[in-house]
């Protein structure tokens, strides 16, 4: 979390000023890392780790004086290691949707919370053979977003960095304890690329490809 926060301000104190502004449609690849947990019921005594995950897709973006629309169509894992009450590698590997809604109070920096559907692609109908990870129990899950995005300046103004807590509001998991339902909500800190294909163009068109 330190270096994250290290990162958002070296981009906001950055002097120099992006060369193309955004367009109404932008679009292009998204890659990332997610820091995961969950958050568990009361009923048992949990000990758990967060793990990490990849993310990758697809994003587009709708822009309109500070206020940004940005749909995404990325595929993600969630999940937790946990020794406590059935030791396991939880691994929830997900098609996602996110929608974001994003306001601009200084250039180039977007303030965003939005909602994201979840579809479980691994999803566990019996208890895994020893060594392979627990999937998510249910089909699907949602969750809520808030975070930032700054859009990278100068030479780099056709990237974007994305920082997010994404917070899941549905139980995921099926498993039992005994009789007692193991109740599992995911939680993950996410940081994200993405790179603006449309305006490469643009660039292309105003300043030329560039040759080595």
């Amino acid at each position: 979390m330190q270096s994250f926060r290290v990162l958002v301000l070296l981009l906001i104190t950055l002097p120099a000023m992006a060369q193309i502004e955004p367009r109404l449609f932008e679009f292009g690849p998204k890659v990332g890392i997610n820091l995961n947990s969950i958050a568990p019921s009361d009923t048992v005594t949990y000990s758990k780790k967060p793990s990490f995950g990849l993310q990758a897709g697809f994003f587009t973006r709708f822009n309109v004086g500070k206020f940004s629309l940005q749909p995404e169509f990325i595929y993600q894992a969630k999940g937790t290691n946990m020794s406590r009450p059935i030791s396991a590698k939880h691994t929830y590997r997900y098609f996602s949707t996110p929608i974001l809604l994003g306001y601009s109070p200084v250039k180039h920096v977007y303030i965003e919370a939005g909602y994201e559907r979840n579809w479980a692609l691994n999803r566990m109908t019996t208890v895994p053979t020893l060594n392979k990870p627990y999937g998510p129990g249910k089909s699907s899950d949602e969750s809520l977003i808030i975070g930032a995005r700054v859009n990278l300046l100068d030479m780099f103004s056709l990237f974007s960095i994305n920082l997010r807590y994404v917070h899941g509001l549905r139980n995921v998991s099926e498993l039992k304890s005994g009789n007692i339902p193991l109740e599992y909500a995911n939680r993950s800190f996410q940081i994200s690329a993405t790179y603006t294909f449309s305006e490469q163009y643009l660039w292309n068109k105003k300043f030329g490809v560039k040759k080595k």
